[in-house]
């Protein structure tokens, strides 16, 4: 269905119902999960489309709107009675659930409230930290944790509570019985046990269609939850790699506090990120950072743009009139350069080495046909490469008029840590710490911000198109 935008909006609510369903251990009928408001969502959507759309696909988006109808009249909540019984151990120790998401926490806190067994509620995050528990349960399927939580278990005792419908995938069963994990200065064997099935699976599809709304359960449990997260990006873009041109860069997706979410450069140099840390004195202290750089526990501020588009949206503003001459000569030379390298018979090398063979010093390709180069970092490798492109008698010129961009970014830069330096002291700051993440209200500009703790980075790697990094992004899975 996604690879039409007919279907984008409808596939986007049955990824996020799917997440909800797996990972949050509510009552069905909880007015957190919304599954009724869903599900008549779905049903008006297939209406809509139901003289315009293939049959097929309407009948399957009518097949999930019926089975979302049922588990929304559903007061049971099926992962807390899992996660309950596999804590039933009689230990007396400290007990945790992990769920995968802060957002909930708080309603799911209060639903284990009415048990009589005491328990914690975490996040998976805080079983990557130091404290040790005797028993932990982790809602959700295998596939969306952390390896580490496998690879160094914080637990004498782990379990994994998810739906059956989730197979677990084939390379997670060397972590068990394979090997031995150090504790201390003795290598222990880690025991897996059977899995356990608690109750009997629900009906969630009726007569009439009994095996397509399993089959939309059943083939989406490969999907790991960085893959889903970027699922209603545009399909071209992820497959193909490419976005205006330029290779895509290899990503990492990582989920913050608010249950948004922001892809992170793999590779060092690609994008800047604002990270805000306490100073000595316990004030904020907001710092420009390589993407790369960022881990779980840092809270970063994130606009829906990039950290870099929003530099450029403030420097055009303090370039006024000559922002579009400018940004012309800026796109011009690098356009000239990819073209050098697309025709060259060994590519980015052969270039690399013709500039390298007339002087340059470096030859920074990647680089400098990305969309965030303005110009090369020294003149004289900068005046070599006008000449390779038969420009030698306009190097000077456009470097300094490239000159006055870079000027603004920096500038722009600046202006912009200190506005966000300004808008998270007093009790914002306060704030961030105790929820964990806030709104921001920019002085200077129309459009505000958002901090936010990293809470997990989620295992594998996606490529993406460089604009879609370090940009505040709503979860398709919440």
């Amino acid at each position: 269905m996604e690879s039409s935008d007919l279907w984008r909006q409808a596939c986007t609510e049955i990824r996020r119902v799917r997440w909800l369903l797996g990972t949050v251990p509510l009552p069905l009928n909880s007015r957190h999960l919304r599954f009724q408001e869903t599900a008549r969502g779905l049903a008006g959507t297939g209406a809509r489309l139901q003289q315009a759309a293939d049959a097929d696909l309407v009948g399957q988006l009518s097949a999930v709107a019926q089975a979302l109808t049922r588990l929304g009249e559903d007061s049971s909540n099926p992962l807390a009675a899992g996660a309950m019984t596999s804590l039933s151990s009689g230990r007396r120790g400290k007990s945790v659930v992990a769920v995968t998401n802060r957002f909930y926490q708080d309603a799911v806190v209060r639903a284990f409230g009415g048990m009589r067994y005491p328990v914690e509620i975490g996040l998976v995050s805080d079983l990557l930290g130091t404290e040790v528990y005797d028993s932990a349960v982790v809602v959700g399927p295998v596939g969306w944790l952390p390896p580490g939580v496998l690879n160094a278990p914080r637990a004498a005792r782990l379990g994994l509570v998810h739906y059956d419908f989730y197979r677990e995938p084939l390379d997670v069963q060397p972590l068990f019985d394979e090997g031995p994990a150090l504790r201390g200065s003795m290598p222990t064997r880690i025991r897996r046990r059977e899995t356990r099935i608690v109750g009997t699976p629900s009906d969630l599809t009726d007569d009439t269609a009994p095996e397509m709304a399993e089959s939309l359960l059943t083939d989406l449990d490969v999907a790991s939850l960085a893959q889903d997260a970027v699922a209603g990006l545009p399909v071209e873009a992820l497959r193909d790699g490419v976005s205006g041109g330029h290779e895509g860069v290899e990503a990492r997706v990582a989920l913050l506090a608010d249950g948004s979410y922001v892809l992170l450069p793999m590779e060092s140099s690609v994008h800047k990120i604002l990270l805000v840390e306490p100073d000595p004195d316990d004030e904020p202290s907001v710092e420009a950072v390589d993407g790369a750089s960022i881990s779980v526990g840092d809270f970063v501020v994130l606009r829906g743009s990039s950290y870099y588009q929003s530099l450029v949206e403030r420097a055009d503003v303090a370039l006024g009139g000559d922002a579009p001459m400018l940004r012309a000569l800026q796109q011009e030379w690098k356009a000239q350069l990819r073209d050098r390298i697309a025709h060259h018979p060994d590519g980015r090398r052969g270039v690399a080495q013709d500039l390298m063979a007339r002087g340059a010093v470096t030859a920074n390709l990647d680089y400098w046909t990305s969309p965030w180069c303005i110009r090369t970092r020294r003149k004289a490798d900068f005046a070599v490469v006008m000449h390779y492109l038969g420009r030698r008698g306009e190097a000077q010129d456009v470097w300094e008029a490239l000159g006055r961009i870079d000027h603004a970014h920096r500038s722009a830069g600046r202006s912009y840590a200190d506005a966000v330096q300004r808008a998270v002291s007093g009790d914002l700051w306060q704030q961030l710490w105790v929820e964990r993440w806030c709104e921001i209200s920019l002085d200077d500009t129309d459009s505000g911000a958002r901090a936010a703790l990293v809470d997990a980075v989620l295992p594998g790697q996606l490529s993406v198109p460089p604009h879609y990094l370090c940009r505040l992004r709503t979860s398709e899975v919440p």
